[in-house]
Parts: C-alpha cells; structure tokens; sequence
C-alpha cells in the first residue's frame, strides 16, 4: 500500500524560528511582519509564536519565562508539551542570525499547502456542473491572487490593530510630511478637498458628453504617471490605445492635437516639444488596455495582473457604461448595479482608487438649468409624490414626498423583498426628489394601483421589468401575510395608461434595492457605490453670449463624498491641447447636491 504523502512542512525550520525568537530578543522584528502562527504546520509550534507575538505586541520581553507564563495564562502551555519543549527549541539553535531563512522556509511551505488545498477546492469545483464558468474562473483566480498576496483570506482586523498606524497618519498630515493622504491628481484645489484619491475608493466622474470627461481623467493619469512616478492603469472602453497615447502626448507637449493627428507640425519648436513629452512619457508607468467591451470579470484579472507585475496606485475606467454586463436580460439598473459593485470591490480588493468615467441620465437635458445631480447617474425610474410607502417600526403610511422633503435625511426600517422571497426589514436611507418626469397609472387585478415613470422596475417571476415594457396579463409580485411560506402573492396588470409630467421621487434601500409602495414590490435607486462623485459642469455648452472669462471654463462639483467635505472647484479647459489646469480657490458646494 502506498505511503500517505505529508503536506508541505519544514518542522526543523519551525523549531528554529522559536529557538532563534527565545535566545535574541531583537530577533522578532525580523520576522513579525513576515509569519503569522497559521504559518507553522505543527500546531504546537503556532501557539508558542503566537505566544511570543502577544509577548511582543505588549513590550514585554522574549525569554523562556516569560512565554512560559503567557501560556499558561492562555491555558495552552500543556498542549504544547509543557515547559521541557520550550528547553528543547532553545537547545536546538545555536544562533539567531540565520532567522530570516528559516522564516523563507516556514512561509514558503505554508504557501504551497495553501495552494494545494486551493487546487483541492478547484477541482471539486470544476467537477459541479451547475458552476457557471466564468464566475469559476475569477475565484480560481481570486484565490491564488490572493495567496500571492501572502494570505488566501481576508479577515476582520481588531481595531486596536489600526489606532497606532492612524495616529501616525495624523501626526504626519499635521506636521505636514504628507500632504495628502491619497494619490495627487495633479489638481491642487480638488486635492485639497479629497486629501487626494483615496485607497480602496471607487470614485465616479459623471457628465454629459462632450464636456471633456475623458480629458480630466487623462490630465490625472499624465500627472500620476509622470509627475508622481507611480504606476497607474487605464481601462479605455472608448478610445483605442493610439489616441489615448497622442492625447497624452498632446497634453504633455502643450501642442495642439489637431497636428498631432494630421502631422501638421509647423515649426522645430513642435518637434522638439513632441520629443521632449515622447522620452518623458517613456519613462511613466502608464499602463492603458483597450479591450472592447470587456465584462468585470475580465477587468479583475488584468488588474490583478497588472497589480501582480508593476504594482498599482490607481486605476481609471473610460467608461462605465460600455462594460459588459453578465446578463444581458437584466435591466439596466441591475446591470449597472452589478457594474458599480463590481469596480467597488475591484477597488476594494486591490487596495487602490478605481475611478470611472459615467454617462449621466437624459433628464439632465431636460431641466432649464443643467447642473448635475447624484440621481442623473441612476438609470432607474421614480414614484410619484403621493405614492405610499409603510414604516416597519409603526406601521404608519407615509408618502415618498414627505420622506423626500424632510430637512434630515435619517433611516427608516422598511419591509423588502429578500433573496429568498422573504419579506424582511431594512433601512430606507435616503429618499430624494429626481424631477420631473412623464408618469403612468399602472392598474392591477387587485385594485391596487401605482403611478411610476416608464422606467421604474417592477417584480416579475423571472426578474425585474421596467413599467414602460410590462403588458397586460403580466403578473407582478405584491406582498402576502407576513411569516408564510412565500410571502408573495402575483397580482396581474389590467392597464397601463399615461398620465402626463409631474415631479417624481425616489428612494435608497440598503441591502435589498427594493421596498413596497402603494402595496406593490418596486425597485429602489441604487446610488453608486462610489465613495466620491464628481460632476464636470460647463456652461458654455448650455447657454450662448456668455462672458468670455466663462468660454471653456468647467466646474468640478464635488456632490458625493463619503469621507470629507463637498465642494466645487474651476478648472479652465484648453480644446486644443486637450487638457484642463486650476485657476481660481475653492468655495461650498450648492445645498442641492
């Protein structure tokens, strides 16, 4: 019969750590960044360092007492074989100063039962039909990035773990070491607003077209790039890499691209300017990946790549909308739901600022002042101002306006439909005004009856579907008696009439995105799941004679920002060279936003 094999171990390197650790108090700062006890195979040797480590987090010192006396108080001191194994380590090693091999050696071993395991799951996995592919990939993926990494799981992180190293931030922005806490963006005044892009935020820049969206995120990767020195990456779903690359140029250059493009250079002077920004930019870790329509799965391997390779400080997508959605039959406030989520958790697991560029809804066009809002970003529908919605604390009625108009926006406890067609309570943290919009009078069986825009979704079997394509006979989930089996009954639409333009609201669900109105399931809003959103606002592409100080002159609103201050800045754009550039202080945004 064949032997069975051992998983991947070092015990004799082990024993040398802790030996190394006993006799050389200065020994654990070599490797205390470096192992954690679930690297030791032997689970003897992973109570004694994690013994050593409590020992260490309390500047205590290392010796065989005083871990004798820690494990005792951690009751653990039998388990490893009493004080005569402790004797054993340290008899074992003569010196600590090879400590930093037998580390090498424990973690390297822990990173292959790692990946035996992980290759355990996959092909478990692989061998389940009903695993759809391409979310297999991306957790094979996602796994062994992760033990590249250097653990193959997250976990929660005590607080006291975090306040030294947040102290230390502060100390640093107050005695100014670092201005920014984030990655500068090459503009000061909306630097001085976001401290800079922030690590793990997922960061909107919204607009309407021909604004210069594109521009402002390229001027951020240019100054990254070149003036920062850091690597950063670029998703350009728009344009290929060639005319990112003579936008930059352009930009760089300070020559108009017009020649670029045409070669239309007129003087030496072009040319020298051209060459110059050529070898600077040769220099830059920019990296720019012009896939067609690529899904987020696809983003999160090439940035975790790209991470893997180079490294990553930030990370712009030009633009949202043009991502692939999974499933094309969803509506287009799943299918951006499921976007946003997924760059925010791209954000989130790469521990680096994603910031995508974002079509706004066409009911920015239809105001007389087209000044963005955070709800032109949303491509879902709104309820009338009547239309009721019951609190789950008191069961009182309440109509959507009034939660709109309150002077303080505060959660309310709502009932939602779960994942398990449940109906379950959560908060309704925001409720808003978003305009005004052609409304419908949709009529069911029941009597039950509610006035929506064409495009608010509502809950079918088989998924959400917009009013505007619902037909009669359609069966639309309503809630049932609490506590049954299913609490949904189907109800069947009689008519669908319109009804004319009025002001319409919406609302925010956490968790769920959806809550009852009127005694009908509807689909919530779903704000971005941006941490920061930025709105690109230019008068001269609204309104003619204008003063010419205003020609070419964007404001920046900052409407969104989950950590900081709001605010507006000026930026003057430049149409021949592509680019913007400060020019004047910053002052409060707009109550509105």
């Amino acid at each position: 019969m064949a032997a069975t094999k051992l998983p991947p171990q070092n015990i004799e390197a082990e024993e040398s750590v802790l030996g190394a650790l006993m006799i050389d108090k200065n020994a654990i700062i070599k490797v205390a960044d470096v192992l954690e006890p679930a690297d030791f195979y032997k689970p003897s040797n992973g109570l004694v360092y994690k013994a050593i480590l409590t020992l260490y987090e309390k500047s205590e010192p290392i010796d065989l007492l005083t871990i004798t006396n820690q494990l005792k108080e951690e009751k653990t001191l039998d388990k490893i074989g009493g004080s005569t194994y402790l004797t054993k380590l340290i008899d074992g090693v003569p010196t600590a100063s090879h400590i930093n091999h037998y580390a090498k050696l424990v973690k390297e071993k822990r990173i292959l039962r790692d990946l035996i395991n992980t290759s355990a799951q996959i092909t478990e996995k692989a061998f389940d039909p009903s695993d759809d592919i391409e979310d297999l990939l991306d957790d094979i993926e996602q796994k062994i990035f992760s033990i590249s990494q250097g653990s193959v799981s997250q976990k929660f992180t005590s607080i006291k773990d975090e306040l030294d190293g947040a102290y230390e931030r502060m100390e640093k922005l107050h005695d100014g070491e670092g201005r920014l806490r984030g990655v500068a963006t090459g503009f000061g005044k909306i630097d001085d607003l976001l401290s800079g892009l922030q690590r793990s935020d997922l960061v909107i820049v919204g607009a309407r077209p021909s604004v210069g969206k594109t521009s402002l995120v390229l001027d951020m990767v240019r100054h990254i790039g070149v003036n920062e020195k850091k690597p950063v990456g670029i998703f350009s779903l728009e344009m290929s890499r060639e005319q990112v690359t003579d936008r930059l140029i352009a930009s760089e250059a300070g020559v108009p691209l017009w020649k670029l493009r045409t070669g239309k250079l007129t003087n030496e002077t072009d040319f020298q300017l051209i060459q110059r920004a050529l070898d600077t930019l040769s220099r830059a870790p920019i990296f720019i990946d012009d896939t067609p329509s690529p899904n987020i799965l696809q983003m999160r391997s090439m940035a975790r790549r790209l991470q893997a390779e180079h490294g990553l400080s930030a990370l712009f997508v030009d633009y949202l909308q043009l991502i692939q959605p999974r499933n094309g039959i969803n509506s287009m406030v799943q299918q951006i739901t499921e976007i946003s989520r997924g760059l925010k958790g791209l954000a989130r697991e790469l521990n680096t600022p994603v910031v995508a560029l974002s079509q706004l809804s066409r009911a920015t066009d239809q105001r007389d002042i087209k000044i963005p809002r955070l709800s032109d970003l949303r491509d879902s529908g709104c309820l009338v101002g009547g239309t009721l919605i019951m609190r789950a604390d008191t069961g009182e009625l309440v109509s959507i306006e009034s939660l709109a108009k309150r002077t303080k926006q505060g959660p309310i406890p709502v009932y939602t439909l779960d994942e398990n067609w449940q109906l379950v309570v959560r908060q309704l943290t925001k409720a808003f005004s978003s305009g005004k919009k052609r409304v419908y009078k949709l009529k069911m069986r029941s009597g039950r009856m509610v006035r929506a825009s064409g495009n608010h979704p509502f809950r079918l079997l088989e998924n959400w579907q917009m009013l505007e394509e619902l037909k009669i006979g359609d069966k639309i989930a309503v809630p049932k008696a609490l506590g049954t089996t299913s609490e949904v009954a189907w109800d069947e639409v009689v008519s669908i009439d319109e009804e004319g333009v009025e002001e319409v609201y919406d609302a925010t669900v956490e968790g769920t995105h959806n809550f009852i109105a009127n005694d009908i399931i509807v689909h919530n809003s779903i704000e971005q799941d941006a941490d920061v959103v930025l709105f690109i606002y230019r008068k001269d592409r609204d309104k003619s004679n204008l003063d010419p100080e205003e020609e070419n002159t964007a404001e920046i609103i900052i409407a969104k920002h989950r950590n900081g201050p709001l605010g507006s800045v000026k930026l003057k754009f430049n149409p021949e060279t592509v680019s913007f550039k400060d020019i004047d202080t910053q002052r409060s945004a707009p109550s509105e936003f």
